[in-house]
């Protein structure tokens, strides 16, 4: 009874983690099982930053100087919540690049 108690209490933490501690592959091939999940618990600003990470670390790449932008691919190690954040700070980077009309 004690096993499957501390078995229960271990499942339990697995599904209340949090998303954003989600880590990110870098083989996308594998996302459909563990980053999916993880990114439809977030809200829809956080699933468009992070498209948008990925689009900027995948597209953009592979058109390096396209945009003038030299972003490397996906880091080792990158989280949700990393990239949402890291997204986050480069969209407020390009707006205060943007011209004021």
């Amino acid at each position: 009874m004690k096993i499957l108690s501390t078995l229960c209490c271990a499942l339990l933490l697995v599904a209340c983690g949090d998303p954003l501690d989600t880590t990110v592959s870098t083989d996308m091939r594998t996302w459909r099982d563990t980053v999916k999940p993880s990114l439809q618990k977030l809200t829809l600003e956080e699933q468009a930053l992070f498209t948008q990470y990925v689009r900027r670390h995948t597209l953009v790449t592979e058109e390096v100087g396209l945009h003038g932008d030299t972003t490397g691919p996906i880091p080792e190690g990158m989280t949700l919540g990393k990239a949402i954040a890291e997204q986050r700070s480069y969209n407020a980077g390009e707006n205060a690049k943007a011209p004021v009309n």
